[in-house]
């Protein structure tokens, strides 16, 4: 119901104003009661050709304004004499008219300049008004006649009501858009809780090695035992996995990365090949049912080639054993291994 208020003080405060042709023989008729922004120009003029889009814009805009004329003078043809009477000596030359009397406009010349000069100073109304009811909708037509059989009091006090109807919708606008800004942070960061940022994963058994990997290639690298290698070691070929795992979404690339301590997957290791020792690093696609097993240096540069490798069709691939089957294994608690304690015999 707020929509009607609205409209109801636009009537109460209350279209055709044309990009008139003003010329010694009209202006008198067509200024007549009305208030006017004037455009004296000359064809030949440089200045007027530039101005002309902003005025036709203007035109356009208050087409519908009944008080209100966008009028243009040709002061080298028609409108001579009409300029002469108005001391136009230059071009092209702005002028207000209201009231019955001619200002000079000094202002902008772009369209929010004019713009922001008829609203301040010609009191544009409405296209429905009434002295133009036939360019009332019917709905508005209603309201402007009702306003119409108001006395002054109750207008002024209609006025009143309608306006405060408007700053509250205004207020309440305000708030639901602020309310709106919010569910949407809240909805970015629900959404950002189920994007996890991925990373290598440990192979701890075959049913999250097979989830992580579903529809995409996925690289494991064998590596050695904590024993062997230490902590420090182990985080070190870890960081090289992640730098070539960073590469590849740079890339738009989906490929998922993993390792295993070597030993760990014993019967794994056996059919898959890497009796030759760790570091060893697969790839393997369980949707094509296929692997390929890196014959170089664990190191950034050596793996990453060998990924390119993959992609080319330049690694020999085989087919991937249907009985091979990840086993669970302990997740590594980023600790040095505690080597067991032996005892006396």
């Amino acid at each position: 119901m707020r929509l009607p208020g609205i409209w109801f003080l636009a009537m109460l405060l209350g279209g055709e104003a044309l990009k008139m042709e003003l010329t010694d023989s009209n202006f008198k008729k067509a200024l007549e009661g009305k208030n006017a922004f004037v455009f004296f120009q000359a064809p030949w003029c440089g200045h007027c050709r530039k101005l002309q889009p902003e005025w036709d814009q203007m035109a356009k805009l208050y087409a519908d304004t009944p008080n209100v004329i966008i009028g243009q003078v040709d002061c080298t043809g028609s409108g001579q004499g009409f300029c002469g009477e108005n001391q136009v000596q230059g071009y092209p030359t702005l002028k207000l008219w209201k009231d019955g009397k001619m200002s000079d406009y000094n202002g902008g010349r772009d369209f929010n300049s004019l713009k922001r000069e008829v609203e301040k100073k010609l009191d544009p109304r409405p296209a429905c008004s009434l002295e133009s009811k036939d360019a009332c909708k019917p709905e508005d037509l209603k309201v402007l006649e009702e306003s119409e059989k108001m006395t002054k009091a109750e207008r002024a006090a209609k006025i009143k009501a309608v306006q405060k109807e408007i700053a509250d919708a205004k207020t309440e606008a305000a708030e639901l858009e602020k309310k709106a800004k919010r569910l949407t942070e809240s909805l970015d960061l629900i959404k950002a809780g189920g994007q996890t940022v991925e990373k290598v994963e440990q192979l701890l058994n075959d049913e999250d090695w097979r989830a992580h990997c579903e529809g995409r290639t996925c690289v494991v690298a064998f590596l050695p035992h904590i024993f062997d290698d230490g902590a420090a070691g182990r985080n070190e070929k870890i960081k090289v996995l992640d730098q070539i795992l960073k590469d590849t979404k740079k890339d738009g690339k989906s490929v998922g990365f993993m390792w295993s301590q070597g030993g760990d997957q014993f019967e794994l290791e056996e059919a898959l090949g890497l009796q030759f020792g760790f570091p060893a690093v697969i790839a393997v696609n369980f949707g094509k049912g296929r692997f390929g097993v890196h014959r170089g240096t664990f190191d950034k540069d050596s793996v990453s080639q060998f990924l390119t490798s993959l992609s080319r069709g330049g690694t020999p691939l085989a087919p991937y054993p249907a009985s091979a089957k990840a086993v669970k294994a302990d997740p590594w608690d980023g600790k040095d291994g505690v080597p067991p304690v032996e005892e006396d015999l």
